[in-house]
């Protein structure tokens, strides 16, 4: 459920609330990858390595001040 923290205002969520979230799908992102691979899915693979590489560059968004939720008004 980690796209949720998109849906919370800015105000609403500590940077470590958001962190957390960010870690967990870098996790799972990353776990998915190596159960496709060893499937012999690599294209489903190459998909979980394009999300770990987005969550890693929201990570760093949030840690530089940049991020924000993509659709709380």
């Amino acid at each position: 459920m980690g796209a949720a923290r998109h849906f919370f205002r800015r105000s609403e969520v500590s940077d470590a609330q958001v962190a957390a979230d960010i870690k967990a799908d870098v996790e799972s992102s990353r776990k998915a990858e190596r159960t496709f691979k060893a499937a012999g899915q690599h294209r489903l693979a190459e998909d979980m390595r394009k999300a770990t590489d987005e969550y890693l560059d929201e990570y760093n968004d949030l840690k530089s001040g940049r991020w924000s939720p993509k659709h709380a008004r």
